[in-house]
């Protein structure tokens, strides 16, 4: 009898709990269960499952603080669908990752179940990665590799382990289904009028002129003319400026918090008197936007406002705009102009408003949208403008929505 195997086993059991709860502490078991798996799938002769295990313990890591970190917009990392932007470049990664670990095992070891061997470690690996990312679908894929494990330990007289991966098949149903109800910020977007029914959503109210954000940062665009962003540049707890973005505040009196950028527009009378708190960054491949973004969440922000992002020349304003995507994916963030506020979301969502006010939805990704409180419907989308020059019916509206999209809230009516 293998004790190593039936402690694994007994741990892996925990690890499913854990894992259906979706506790942060499944990572714990996550750590101790592919440490002794290793031994026993390298004397079984499994080598893939050997080198994915070991996969599995750097993976559990990583899962452990990217769920102890959270998203930004809330403290816990929530669960969310894949997005569908994703799902191509995860494919060929699958497809890859199964040719290579085949060729390898043909070629270099003395597996004699390659194919399978292969199949269950490349979708494990991307397995692994989305439950690290808290991705719904993450049980349908152990659906499919626990199915084929428990075939394959039967052939390999690796009996409990077969059992655990028999009891995952069935549990991973249930998984899915409990995951699903567990959603924080997604509805179901089908055409059926019920979304929402007891889903809570994020809610985005208005900003004020009486509104204190954690973080500004004053990007390096036009100066901002309008009342409500100069407004929350005064009321900030934290200002940020984007290099050259800071020449024009300490003109006008101001003394920003940090100075981040590449350095190449800041006065020289700024560069000495805040030599003291500038943050000079090289890198050419990300912008001074994000570069103070992330400099502001090393800080340790989870609430971000971004002002003065766009005029000037039209790359840079369409740029910061799309951006804002991929800084929601770690901080909740929006981008506020003389004209409204740019707000990135995804799933369920509702949205503070005038009545009345004009209102443009950007769809970056979404295959199914719908929304209530708005003048025209959303749906049909072919290409992601489509969403745009719509109107609010009242003063709150709400998206229902399976990805990524972009609001747009004018502050004046037409």
């Amino acid at each position: 009898m293998n004790y190593l195997e039936i402690t694994g086993t007994l741990i892996g059991l925990l690890y499913l709990w854990l894992e259906y709860k979706a506790s942060i502490y499944l990572w714990a078991a996550g750590i101790i269960m592919p440490a002794i798996y290793i031994f026993v799938y390298y004397e079984a002769g499994l080598y893939a499952d050997t080198g994915i295990n070991i996969y599995y313990l750097l993976a559990a890591l990583y899962g452990w603080a990217l769920w102890k970190r959270g998203s930004g917009k809330t403290k816990e990392l929530p669960i969310t669908h894949t997005p569908t932007r994703l799902l191509l470049p995860v494919s060929l990664v699958l497809i890859a990752a199964f040719s290579f670990i085949a060729w390898l095992l043909i070629n270099y070891t003395d597996s004699n179940v390659p194919w399978a061997d292969s199949f269950i470690t490349a979708l494990s690996i991307a397995g692994m990665w989305m439950l690290a990312k808290k991705y719904v679908e993450q049980w349908l894929v152990w659906m499919v590799v626990d199915v084929v494990c428990c075939g394959l330990y039967v052939y390999k007289d690796l009996y409990f382990t077969s059992g655990l991966y028999g009891f995952y098949a069935v549990i991973a149903v249930f998984g899915y289904l409990k995951w699903k109800r567990m959603m924080p910020h997604t509805a179901d977007p089908s055409p059926s009028g019920k979304e929402g029914a007891g889903v809570v959503g994020i809610n985005y109210p208005l900003l004020s002129l009486d509104y204190r954000p954690e973080a500004v940062i004053l990007a390096n665009g036009e100066y901002p003319a309008h009342e409500l962003p100069l407004s929350l540049l005064r009321q900030a707890g934290y200002v940020v400026c984007c290099d050259g973005a800071a020449n024009e505040y300490v003109r006008r009196g101001f003394i920003p918090d940090a100075i981040v950028g590449d350095g190449d527009s800041i006065s020289e009378e700024t560069n000495i008197r805040f030599a003291g708190i500038i943050h000079k960054d090289a890198d050419q491949e990300t912008n001074d936007q994000t570069k103070a973004v992330e400099f502001c969440i090393a800080q340790g922000k989870k609430s971000i406002i971004i002002v003065g992002a766009t005029g000037k020349r039209e790359d840079h304003t369409l740029g910061n705009i799309s951006l804002l995507m991929e800084y929601a994916q770690k901080v909740r963030v929006q981008l506020v102009t003389n004209y409204g506020v740019f707000t990135p979301a995804c799933g369920y969502a509702t949205f503070d408003c005038l009545p009345g006010g004009q209102v443009s939805i950007f769809n970056f990704g979404s295959t199914h949208m719908r929304a209530d409180g708005l003048a025209y419907p959303l749906r049909g989308f072919t290409n992601w403008w489509q969403g745009t020059l719509n109107r609010s019916l009242g003063d709150r509206f709400a998206i229902y929505a399976n990805g990524e999209y972009l609001v747009f809230r004018a502050r004046v009516t037409p």
